[in-house]
């Protein structure tokens, strides 16, 4: 392997977007829910709404909403971009890397939104009552 494509892939390897992180992370994501009292996947996608909407009040701690919508914001432009690690016109392989990226953003969220359903049971959220619906 040449030390260019050596580097690209530690790259990707390093900010965990290489497919075997994105599979640990589900993995571990798969874990986090079965913790006895942990949020369950059910509810940490239902929290999604109220905890993006948290986020850019700034009612919630956890994550800043500048980060948030960065982050929202790089992975949407990459998902357009023609330009990508692996060029979309491979079968399979050119989807993968816009796959991995997007499944990597979506655990990362899901995660998130468990630890925003403990900080919400424990009465942080407004006036100390669970943020409602809506």
């Amino acid at each position: 392997m040449s030390k260019g494509k050596a580097s690209k892939k530690s790259a990707a390897r390093m900010r965990g977007l290489d497919g075997l992180a994105v599979t640990r992370s589900a993995w571990g994501l798969y874990r986090e829910t079965r913790r006895p009292g942990a949020p369950g996947l059910a509810a940490r996608a239902g929290a999604l709404p109220r905890l993006l909407r948290d986020v850019l009040l700034r009612r919630y701690p956890g994550v800043g909403p500048g980060k948030l919508l960065l982050l929202a914001f790089v992975v949407a432009v990459y998902l357009v971009s023609p330009i990508d690690a692996v060029p979309d016109f491979i079968p399979v392989l050119g989807w993968s890397d816009d796959t991995g990226l997007l499944l990597w953003f979506l655990v990362g969220l899901t995660r998130e939104s468990g630890r925003y359903l403990e900080w919400a049971h424990r009465g942080h959220a407004a006036g100390g009552e669970l943020p409602a619906d809506g």
